[in-house]
């Protein structure tokens, strides 16, 4: 910061209150932008106020659920807004309040800014996100793809989802055994399920090879050999020390304009971990390949083919692809780059 810009000496900045209204404390938006920023936020003087949502912000599957569920977070949702109104200066506003739905987001009387990490405009009631995007007073998008489409409507910047670096740290050593790895949200399994033919082939080839799947649920393979696929259900307290156990993290997306919404999130954890990966040069993942040889892109079948047996048969590049990763994620992703970011935009914009 140059000297111009510094606060005067003995000058109190204003102190600032932020309404965190999220979908609920629990979901992956809400960990990794919003509440992961805590102590970036009590360290810089901002009162952030945790806001989540008591009932999900997704419906139940169960149909005759919805009705019961939907009276119960509008009202919910209704409450924390008029919270927000009283004791805020500004409002965080992550996605919908209700998905896709502009609802209780009308009754906002602060300013809010409005934080999209999905292409939430696509599909059923798309034009709820735009609505919502019109009323904000700045809309923070997690990548190229989703500004592109919300700059329309107000002022933009491009925060991605970052990485605490201090969590999700280095590994210090390859597995003993070689592991192809993936970690993630069930709902991403149609993605995997569409390289099953190349991880067959890779495996077929490689006897010693493993897959290791992190999710909520184990996947449903057809073909892969099942006394080496390992499934281990996702809990916050030992994520990091299981991707520690991968050799190559996966990535794999369709291209898709849905696909091309994602932040790359789960391509970055690797990273952060020291892990080369092979990804769908999709949207940002392209993106985030660009800036350094972290990894490799593979698009058919073949492509995930001879990029899987390339990491797996090379120690040293795969090693050399992990730590430049590693870089990238300290520089341009990390937890404390990042969250300066969006604490200064959070200032200017209240």
């Amino acid at each position: 910061m140059s000297d111009s810009t510094r606060p005067e000496a003995g000058v109190a900045r204003r102190q600032l209150t932020v309404a965190g209204l999220t979908q609920g404390l629990l979901q992956p938006s809400t960990r990794f932008r919003w509440s992961q920023y805590r102590s970036l936020f009590l360290a810089a003087g901002l009162d952030a106020r945790d806001l989540h949502a008591r009932f999900s912000a997704y419906p139940p599957q169960a149909r005759w659920q919805r009705p019961a569920w939907g009276l119960a977070a509008l009202a919910d949702a209704r409450l924390r807004v008029a919270r927000a109104n009283r004791d805020a200066d500004l409002a965080f506003l992550q996605r919908h309040l209700l998905s896709t739905l502009h609802t209780a987001e009308r009754a906002l009387k602060i300013p809010y800014v409005f934080d999209v990490d999905d292409a939430i405009f696509l599909g059923t009631r798309g034009e709820s996100a735009d609505a919502i995007a019109r009323g904000a007073r700045h809309i923070i998008c997690g990548n190229a793809f989703l500004a592109d489409h919300f700059q329309r409507f107000g002022p933009v910047t491009i925060l991605p989802t970052a990485v605490d670096t201090d969590h999700f740290t280095a590994r210090q050593a390859a597995p003993a055994r070689p592991t192809l790895g993936w970690s993630g949200s069930s709902s991403g399994f149609p993605y995997l399920y569409a390289i099953e033919g190349a991880l067959a082939r890779v495996m077929q080839a490689l006897p010693q090879v493993q897959l290791h799947i992190v999710a909520d649920r184990p996947p449903a393979f057809r073909s892969l050999p099942t006394d080496r696929v390992q499934f281990t259900r996702w809990q916050p307290d030992i994520e990091v020390e299981v991707l520690k156990t991968f050799t190559v993290g996966l990535m794999p997306l369709e291209d898709s304009p849905w696909a091309r919404g994602k932040c790359s999130f789960k391509m970055l954890t690797y990273m952060s971990c020291a892990l080369p990966c092979v990804v769908s040069p999709v949207g940002m993942n392209r993106e985030v390949l660009d800036l350094g040889a972290c990894g490799l892109a593979a698009a058919g079948e073949q492509d995930w083919v001879e990029a899987l047996q390339a990491l797996l048969s090379d120690e040293a590049l795969a090693w050399t692809m992990g730590q430049t990763g590693r870089r990238i994620v300290e520089q341009r992703f990390a937890r404390r780059v990042v969250g300066a970011q969006l604490v200064e935009l959070l200032r200017r914009e209240a």
